[in-house]
């Protein structure tokens, strides 16, 4: 059912109005009656739209996911005939630009899933590892060793790592050390696929 044009307006509203108030406040400091007044619409119609701050704050997620994954769709606009490892990188600095600004709200979605093992099964995840090994395999890294970096920096990404370690390290070093994590591309691409695993 296709959403009414004042309804999809009060939804952009209320969602424009809880990034600000993150941004100054951080996830805890994002007040729901607040928050309708800063969007300019009425309790009832923000309580009807998202039911409590999870369900705000699962909707700011996923329509940022969206277009995260847009962009990777349209390869960041990079030319045609960009160097693979020019890609990977892109992407990756992408992902962790992404885990880094959405810390917060990432982490409390962590929470809710309960295990790593059950997040590295959600769809979200399961797009990060297929694009990063993706990438990987255009520079030379063989399957097997593709997927089990992808894990591997995936892992170094989880949000409830990359949040502690904002609270006592400045934001943009944390930024600029998970985007070093690809310094040993080359050793990963010059070594030889793994052995298969006898039953």
């Amino acid at each position: 059912m296709t959403e009414r044009k004042d309804a999809a307006r009060n939804r952009q509203k209320i969602l424009a109005a809880a990034r600000e108030l993150m941004e100054r406040r951080g996830l805890a400091g994002v007040c729901m009656d607040e928050l309708a007044a800063a969007a300019g619409v009425g309790k009832g119609t923000l309580y009807r739209r998202f039911a409590d701050k999870h369900a705000l704050f699962r909707a700011l997620l996923d329509d940022d996911e969206r277009v995260l994954q847009e962009a990777v769709r349209l390869r960041f606009g990079l030319p045609r005939d960009a160097e693979p490892l020019r890609r990977l990188l892109t992407l990756w600095g992408a992902l962790v630009d992404f885990v880094v600004d959405h810390r917060d709200v990432l982490a409390a979605a962590e929470v809710e899933v309960r295990s790593r093992a059950a997040l590295m099964e959600s769809p979200p995840y399961h797009w990060r590892r297929v694009e990063l090994a993706r990438a990987l395999g255009a520079c030379g890294v063989a399957d097997e060793r593709a997927r089990l970096a992808a894990d591997a920096w995936l892992q170094c990404l989880a949000a409830d790592i990359v949040r502690a370690a904002c609270v006592t390290v400045p934001v943009d070093t944390v930024r600029d050390t998970c985007k070093a994590l690809l310094g040993g591309l080359g050793a990963l691409a010059e070594s030889p696929a793994l052995p298969v695993a006898s039953q």
